[in-house]
């Protein structure tokens, strides 16, 4: 097995009429700033309203999530996502001595999950329950083969390591009752 593994999973964009609602808010902003110009000075609210709606829907537009890029090393499962306009940003960084379970997604996703795939309702789709702040929390996401591969081989590693420590301590406690 591998060290480092990247894998990217792209996703559908939603809310592409964000965009078009920015630019026409903003072009309607500039006629209200002539308006306001030629007529009356209070038509410069409008065109404050127009500017800062058309920025604002933009910006919503361009924060939106394209792809997802999943990172694994023997450690760490690391989430980022890239935006619209190519901008990475980590979403989550997982250790996986926090993890407690892998595998298919089981039941629905609810609002408390965290979903880093394009669509939680098909069946190539896996969950990690893990640890974060004293709370159990649910990734939902879309590894490749590979992935899941690596992510269950330390799964496996996890699990012979405390049944090693589990062993450890029932022979220290029989040597101390002795």
């Amino acid at each position: 097995m591998t060290d480092q593994y990247s894998q990217t999973v792209d996703v559908s964009v939603k809310g592409r009429s964000r965009q078009w609602i920015g630019v026409a808010a903003f072009l309607i902003s500039l006629g209200f700033l002539i308006a306001s110009i030629f007529f009356n000075w209070f038509m410069m609210f409008g065109f404050g309203f127009f500017m800062i709606a058309g920025v604002l829907e933009m910006h919503l537009y361009n924060a939106s999530i394209k792809e997802y890029i999943y990172d694994y090393s023997p450690k760490r499962l690391v989430i980022a996502g890239k935006d619209v306009v190519n901008r990475t940003r980590r979403i989550m960084n997982i250790l996986f001595s926090d993890v407690k379970s892998f595998g298919f997604l089981e039941g629905y996703a609810d609002d408390s999950d965290h979903i880093c795939c394009d669509s939680p309702g098909t069946s190539d789709v896996y969950e990690l329950i893990f640890t974060a702040d004293g709370i159990d929390r649910r990734l939902i996401f879309a590894p490749d083969e590979y992935l899941v591969a690596l992510i269950s081989s330390q799964m496996e590693r996890k699990s012979d390591a405390s049944d090693d420590k589990n062993a450890q301590t029932i022979e220290r406690r029989r040597q101390n009752d002795d």
